[in-house]
């Protein structure tokens, strides 16, 4: 279930045909005019996998999709829904039984439906037959539905059943802001690019005539094309080729067949300089025609740049486009698990033939060329271009073919010196770069702040000390204004148990990082942990991995996954400027979400990450100085830390392989008073002259995604600058 707290609200049950069971929409649904929305439902009573159908009155299916007993499902309800039909082995009228949760923003006043829900039908602690526990049953409802409404808005944003509204989206985002370069760079002012593809006997010549013909409506004539065959399939169908190639590219033969070494014999034909542009052309999918003056303008501004990738967009069979591939600034990590850079990948000719491509590692060769070249060279002269430039077919991200996906793990760990392990998810495979420990194992310094609640400070010490594999660390209790006897009982006892404990005293008001920073203080390790004591370890490797990313060269900051106690997500990395400040990216979704493109099934490198479960370098918080306990008394200094950290040049890094529950953040709710609100306005005021966040677009993220939603939805339009960029804040 979703949520044990709060029942889904069921659905009418109506007469049905033996073997299935019928129910009507939600009346909200039903009126003229309705349909369209995406609503959670959860079917009751028969185990075993169901199938679901919309009808229209007179049973004619609208959609159907498979289900699950006790599993919600975000559905999208077509206009015109009359019935909700279940079908399955042992259904039957009766036997099965089906409810909703009316998904704020989707209803009207779907919010307060919710709580008024949630009042009247949650299970919650409280006095029966009591009028005086009612207030605490309203604040207990309150708070359990605002969660919930924000897990049913995280369902239905990542659920299949919203593509057919995603992909009307993209049509209109397309014909506003796809191929719409009109800019023509001179030739002198860039070098021309040349595309160097492979015919292998897998590409038909539909696909190569399609390409062509992408390439013969370039905007900019300044490329050209070199396309290897082996000369097997010259001799066989060397007309045929040449018929559908034309007069845009030049076919040369290759003394081999397979993909690498077609790709070999193309880059050893090229003649272009060694600060030439060449640019691997996959022959599945075409180049938009603006993409060729896309790249040389991008170069043109930018002649430092030894590296350029571009957005990309997916089509199906036909060729229609379907959706946008939008992607990150350069992300190490993330690179180091999975080919996120794409089919137009542009590099520079002399370090290209240099390196060259090694045809032992198949069709993982093109990535082996692009990971040594992103180790050759700076952070800043790697750079991403926002804007559609390529079309492919639909496939899934990371690498799809095991084989592919060994034979890059392969290639990484030749550049890397480390283990680098295959990690199958859902349908595709990504690399995990296995990072040992230093010889030494350093000490990590965890401080957690606390006053008073021994209970939930006790369930923390507890996991950590019962459940850590990492056994060299010390704990810093900061005690601010503790009272509470039971208190001062759980220090005594916590060094009992673990003797490097050291507890220091801070009676001043509430001020968070001058409380951490205290705790810093006296610590005498390498690294520091700075971990609330509302965290539950669940893992034994959560804090063996998170040292083994911040022993790794360049990585100053790590962050692990953190999951509400229903196991939705807290915190999968913190993306700055979201809603002008900064937020917690696929918050409330559910814990094995993908996020785009699997984004969040890997390492990747973030902005920022959230303070409640922060490890940072001691050198590095040396160099940038400690959390600002002036200006980000409650908020905000956990952000900016990790700012500052950025602009140092150090990375701030999150990995899903450190697993850890963060539990009272779930059910705080807003109890903030006039004074507090005008307090976190200030410090967000602050932030933002900093950093600028009210316009700043993540270099994590996209322009071409809302800034005002956590889950990478497409904007209507961009919402920042499409000029290509580094990973730099």
């Amino acid at each position: 279930m979703l949520n044990d707290v709060i029942p889904p609200r069921p659905l009418r049950a109506v007469k049905s045909q033996p073997g299935a069971a019928a129910f009507l929409p939600p009346l909200l649904l039903r009126l003229p005019g309705a349909g369209g929305a995406v609503v959670v439902l959860v079917a009751t009573g028969v185990p075993g996998p169901l199938v679901v159908r919309m009808q229209d009155k007179s049973g004619t299916p609208l959609a159907s999709f498979p289900a699950e007993a006790d599993v919600p499902v975000a559905a999208e309800v077509p206009a015109g829904t009359a019935r909700i039909v279940v079908t399955g082995a042992d259904v039957s009228a009766g036997a099965v039984g089906l409810g909703y949760y009316p998904v704020r923003g989707q209803f009207p006043a779907g919010r307060l439906l919710l709580k008024l829900h949630a009042f009247r039908n949650g299970a919650f602690a409280t006095p029966e037959g009591s009028l005086k526990g009612l207030p605490s049953r309203w604040r207990q409802a309150e708070g359990a539905a605002r969660h919930l409404g924000l897990s049913l808005i995280a369902l239905s944003q990542t659920a299949q059943a919203r593509l057919s509204l995603k992909r009307a989206q993209y049509q209109r985002f397309r014909a506003a802001f796809v191929e719409d370069f009109n800019e023509v760079p001179t030739p002198e002012v860039a070098p021309a690019l040349v595309f160097l593809s492979a015919a292998g006997d897998g590409r038909s010549l539909k696909e190569i005539g399609a390409c062509a013909q992408a390439l013969k409506a370039q905007t900019d004539r300044s490329f050209s094309w070199i396309i290897a065959a082996s000369a097997e399939r010259l001799a066989r169908d060397g007309d045929a080729l040449a018929q559908a190639v034309g007069g845009t590219g030049h076919i040369v033969p290759a003394q081999e067949a397979d993909e690498a070494s077609l790709i070999k014999a193309a880059l050893a034909a090229s003649t272009a300089p060694d600060d030439g542009l060449i640019c691997l052309l996959d022959l599945e999918g075409r180049p938009t025609r603006d993409a060729v003056a896309l790249i040389r303008a991008a170069f043109a501004a930018h002649p430092d740049c030894q590296l350029l990738y571009t957005d990309e967009e997916r089509c199906d069979a036909s060729g229609t486009p379907l959706a946008g591939v939008f992607k990150p600034a350069f992300n190490r990590h993330l690179l180091e698990a999975s080919p996120y850079m794409g089919a137009l990948t542009v590099l520079r000719a002399g370090r290209s033939r240099a390196l060259g491509i090694d045809p032992g590692f198949a069709a993982a060769a093109p990535y082996y060329l692009i990971v040594r070249t992103v180790v050759e060279v700076r952070a800043g002269a790697v750079r991403h271009l926002p804007r559609i430039a390529f079309s492919g077919p639909e496939h899934p991200p990371g690498f799809v073919d095991p084989e592919t996906a060994r034979l890059a793990a392969q290639a990484l760990e030749g550049v890397l010196g480390v283990p680098v392990s295959v990690v199958p998810e859902a349908g595709t495979h990504f690399l995990r770069p296995d990072f040992p420990l230093p010889a030494v194992p350093p000490k990590v310094s965890i401080v957690i702040p606390t006053r008073d609640r021994a209970g939930l400070l006790g369930m923390a010490v507890d996991s950590l000390i019962g459940k850590t594999a990492y056994r060299n660390f010390e704990i810093i209790i900061v005690d601010n204004g503790s009272v509470e006897p039971e208190t001062f009982a759980l220090f005594a006892e916590i060094k009992a148990t673990w003797p490097d404990t050291t507890i220091v005293r801070d009676d001043g008001d509430f001020n968070y990082p001058r409380i951490c920073n205290n705790g810093v203080a006296v610590a005498t390790g390498e690294l520091i942990l700075f971990l609330n004591n509302d965290i539950e370890v669940i893992e034994a490797g959560w804090l063996d991995e998170m040292v083994a990313l911040a022993s790794r060269p360049g990585v100053g900051i790590v962050g692990a996954k953190l999951l509400y106690p229903d196991r939705t997500i807290q915190h999968a990395g913190v993306m700055v400027g979201l809603f002008g400040y900064a937020s917690h990216w696929f918050a409330h979704a559910l814990p094995d979400t993908p996020g785009p493109e699997g984004r969040l099934l890997a390492r990747q490198d973030v902005s920022a990450i959230t303070g409640a479960c922060q490890l940072i370098r001691k050198d590095v918080w040396d160099a940038i100085g400690p959390l600002d306990a002036e200006r980000f008394q409650e908020d905000c200094n956990d952000i900016d830390l990790c700012l500052r950290a950025r602009r140092a040049g150090h990375e701030v890094v999150t990995t899903p392989y450190a697993l850890l529950i963060h539990h009272e953040s779930a059910s705080r709710g807003k109890a903030r008073n006039k004074l507090h609100r005008e307090r976190l306005k200030a410090q967000h005021e602050r932030f933002d002259a900093l950093w600028h966040v009210r316009t700043l677009v993540d270099p994590h993220s996209n322009p071409n995604l809302d800034r005002k939603n956590l889950f990478a939805a497409l904007a209507d339009a961009p919402q920042g600058s499409r000029e290509a960029r580094t990973d730099a804040i």
